[in-house]
């Protein structure tokens, strides 16, 4: 990879990313636009450098297919004067210039649409090789005086030019694809044809890169700064509403877009009218339905907050979309098979396939978001069952706890009264012993007072014998 090619690409991401800091400097663009100042990063490093280049190409390819288109349509009304003089054995027995003659036979209206093509290849071609010069310009004075303040951020002759080319490419391709169209369905002209979209495409993505540039909101970021799934909804009925636009078309005006096709004129004849009607009706409800849930967006009194949306809002979304992707599929089912509206390469096709896909994205969408609200509830039920089973937890634990207390409480004072009870029955059965045993008292104290007495008798008879007996010892001493 070159260094060129390195800084090309670092600047498209500083200009990106500075985008939004921008933002707050675009109140001064006045003073800006004067051109006092140099831009910040020269024009041949803008990412614009790119569109300019790929439009340039893209734009040379297209005149160059019209303009041979147009040689051979001059040439074949040039002929068409001597057209009684043709020897039509000598025709038909060159069967490759039969066909020639057959596919090149046009009205002369179809010169009217490949002049303008023409004519708008060449603008954009001259338009954007002067462009390009101007950004390669490096050398010349006109770089600081001129071009600066032609040229870049926040210029608005760069953001006119574009304009005026973003406009033009939007007419030329509804006047070189639709089915009246140089490049309509069965002319087969694909590089017309997909030349044509390509610079429409190029100039919005090089305004595109000039608004993010300028540090303004570009359509991107407008589309996904809306909440829930409202980008979805805008690419269906940006999508649904072209389809729309060019069912319409070819419904109408088959007749004269097939005139000198027979096969294509056949195809079409073999197409019904419940086919044509179920198409149109597939569009409309599209769209309209796009419509209304993007206004609801708009309207919604709570902007950009995702929870806005009720239940019941998400269940008549969801069934909507349902109902949406069952009829896309069916309308790419039968609408694209070979023979019928929509089976030939051209606007018809691609918008119908592109449509499909705007759809079933947006589905796809909902059962996300709708499995992510599932999870989430499920989540929530089980933290409130959680929390739920901790509180009865700490209340059965708190009902143990004084449980525990009581029994701890009633065992103690049981205790006491137990001491108590003990107490009182020690003195009861005092009382009682005292009260029973009187009669064995009086008689144990009867008993010994006898024996006290005996004995009281007894001692003193034993001390006369002993005053006795020391009587006679200490007389017979003497």
């Amino acid at each position: 990879m070159s260094a060129s090619a390195i800084t090309t690409e670092t600047v498209v991401d500083v200009e990106e990313a500075t985008a939004d800091k921008n933002v707050e400097v675009n109140e001064n663009d006045s003073k800006e636009d004067d051109g006092d100042e140099p831009p910040t990063v020269p024009l041949i490093q803008s990412s614009r450098m790119k569109g300019y280049i790929l439009l340039l190409v893209s734009a040379s390819l297209n005149l160059s297919s019209l303009y041979k288109l147009h040689s051979q349509k001059e040439e074949f009304l040039l002929k068409r004067d001597e057209l009684g003089s043709i020897n039509w054995c000598m025709v038909l027995d060159d069967i490759s210039s039969f066909f020639d003659f057959v596919v090149m036979k046009k009205q002369t209206d179809d010169l009217v649409s490949l002049r303008y093509g023409i004519a708008a290849a060449c603008m954009t071609v001259i338009i954007s090789c002067f462009v390009v010069l101007c950004y390669f310009d490096f050398c010349t004075i006109l770089r600081r005086t001129l071009w600066s303040k032609m040229f870049g951020p926040n210029k608005w002759v760069e953001l006119i030019i574009l304009s005026f080319l973003v406009i033009l490419w939007l007419v030329t391709v509804w006047f070189n694809t639709t089915i009246r169209g140089i490049a309509g369905e069965g002319n087969e002209q694909y590089n017309i044809y997909f030349t044509s979209w390509l610079c429409l495409w190029t100039t919005f993505w090089t305004l595109e890169r000039w608004f993010v540039a300028s540090g303004k909101s570009s359509f991107e970021k407008f589309v996904r700064s809306w909440p829930n799934r409202t980008p979805a909804w805008i690419g269906c009925f940006i999508f649904s509403f072209a389809d729309f636009l060019f069912v319409l078309d070819a419904q109408r005006n088959w007749q004269v877009g097939a005139l000198d096709t027979p096969y294509i004129y056949e195809m079409f004849s073999g197409v019904s009218y419940h086919e044509w009607a179920f198409f149109e009706a597939c569009t409309i409800s599209l769209f309209l339905l796009s419509l209304i849930w993007i206004l609801a967006e708009i309207f919604r009194k709570n902007i950009g907050d995702e929870d806005a949306k009720g239940d019941v809002e998400n269940y008549i979304e969801g069934i909507l979309l349902h109902i949406m992707a069952i009829l896309w599929i069916a309308l790419i089912l039968f609408t694209t098979m070979p023979g019928h509206s929509a089976s030939l390469i051209g606007n018809l096709y691609f918008t119908t396939w592109g449509t499909s896909f705007c759809v079933i994205l947006t589905l796809v969408w909902w059962l996300r978001d709708w499995r992510k609200d599932i999870a989430d509830t499920i989540k929530e039920q089980q933290a409130e069952y959680e929390h739920a089973k901790r509180a009865v937890l700490r209340r059965e634990e708190k009902r143990l706890a004084k449980m525990i207390r009581e029994e701890n409480n009633i065992a103690s004072q049981s205790a006491d009264t137990g001491d108590s009870n003990n107490d009182e029955m020690i003195i009861e059965d005092e009382a009682h012993e005292d009260i029973v045993d009187d009669d064995i008292t009086v008689s144990i104290a009867s008993v010994s007072g006898t024996r006290a007495r005996t004995d009281t008798i007894e001692s003193s008879e034993g001390e006369r014998a002993v005053c006795s007996s020391a009587t006679s010892l200490f007389v017979q001493q003497q």
